[in-house]
């Protein structure tokens, strides 16, 4: 097996078996009951390829693709649409308490700037409204209706919502107001005491829709990620293996490769001294956790992303001073359990890296024995999630 990364000078040679994965594996998805992911689409690929912000790398054996990973690097206009981290971070009186805390000298400059800001979203907002629809704002509510009641329900996907995020932003950056508009990002009339006109309400209700609902966390330090942005934050986008010949260690090398890569390219063409890497998959998709684990991630956030479908989301955070440390710790494990590299393991690396596993095994037990007392499952998605179970019992057991 080859692994290869995916450019543009290559794109065309391997764009359908790339597609094919794709549908291959939403296809078992759908099929095992465990939910549905975004499809990503020829074009997105090519997004991906074409910036040397991405990366996107392929596990090929006889010309077949087997596996495929992608980076979506900091400071992209991808992560300006829906960049999981920032967004899931710049919810809730939490996050406005840390602002006010750390970023002003008293509650009334807090206060001050932060009516400045909701009056300057508004302008934006309009701005953003004017671009789709001219002066129809009434349009706006009869679509923004309309797509909360379809299939989408106003996902981060939806062309609306990453048009108007995309204008919003694009206004804000032009007037050099970025870190404030991250600030006060979920800020509505509320927060001036103002009832509003129709661009209010309006704005507001976009907000509303846009909110994620989160309903649980592992979190060591909430302030750790407060200062996430599209900037400073690395999302590993998807990675997904050929569901007929499932091999989780394809996923951990690909994904480790390309996140290795990103993370030294961030550190080499960026000041900044900490980074933000993030990781969103499908609650019940315990393949897909291992790779998480496997990247040493164990802060997380449960959410319910789009309607009826519950995700995790993973994060970490490095540091310029720990970033090679990091990259190294993941390089020694594709040496140790996959035999992939030539890194020298230590007795003590051993040690680690064995009770990493056998810690991590004993969540996902107790997290499948919760979910099956707790939720209603037909009988095939019952029979994998506790054959899952049962495996990963017998090799933490043995």
């Amino acid at each position: 097996m080859e692994i290869i990364e995916i450019t543009s000078e290559n794109y065309e040679q391997y764009k359908n078996k790339l597609l094919s994965l794709e549908k291959k594996v939403k296809a078992d998805m759908v099929k095992q009951g465990i939910g549905d992911l975004f499809f990503t689409t020829g074009e997105d690929i090519i997004d991906y390829v074409v910036s040397p912000l991405h990366h996107v790398f392929a596990m090929v054996d006889n010309n077949e693709v087997l596996a495929q990973t992608y980076l979506i690097g900091s400071g992209s206009h991808i992560q300006g649409d829906y960049s999981d981290l920032p967004k899931y971070y710049t919810m809730g009186d939490d996050f406005l308490s840390y602002v006010k805390k750390d970023k002003y000298e008293s509650d009334s400059e807090f206060m001050r700037v932060g009516r400045s800001m909701y009056i300057a979203k508004i302008y934006a907002f309009k701005y953003a409204l004017g671009m789709i629809y001219g002066d129809d704002y009434n349009k706006f509510m009869e679509d923004l209706e309309y797509e909360k009641k379809s299939e989408t329900h106003f996902d981060e996907r939806t062309k609306l919502r990453r048009d108007i995020n995309r204008y919003m932003s694009e206004f804000m950056k032009k007037y050099g107001m970025s870190e404030l508009y991250r600030q006060f990002y979920y800020i509505d009339s509320s927060f001036i005491d103002y009832s509003g006109d129709i661009i209010t309400k309006a704005y507001d209700s976009f907000l509303e829709a846009s909110k994620v609902k989160v309903y649980g966390e592992n979190i060591e330090n909430h302030e750790d990620y407060f200062e996430a942005n599209v900037d400073n934050t690395i999302e590993v986008d998807t990675y997904i293996t050929d569901p007929e010949a499932r091999r989780n260690g394809d996923a951990k090398i690909l994904s480790t490769i390309a996140l290795s890569k990103t993370i030294n390219e961030f550190f080499e063409n960026n000041d900044s001294d900490v980074l933000y890497l993030s990781i969103t998959l499908h609650k019940d998709n315990y393949l897909s956790e291992n790779v998480a684990n496997f990247l040493g991630f164990k802060d997380y956030i449960d959410l319910e992303r789009r309607s009826n479908i519950e995700r995790k989301a993973y994060m970490k955070r490095i540091d310029r001073t720990n970033y090679l440390d990091y990259i190294n710790y993941l390089n020694k494990k594709l040496s140790y359990f996959y035999g992939f590299g030539n890194e020298e393991i230590t007795e003590e690396d051993k040690e680690l890296f064995e009770m990493e596993k056998i810690n991590h095994n004993i969540e996902i037990i107790k997290e499948i024995e919760r979910r099956i007392s707790l939720d209603e499952f037909d009988n095939s998605t019952r029979d994998f999630v506790e054959n899952i179970r049962d495996n990963i019992k017998v090799k933490t057991l043995k």
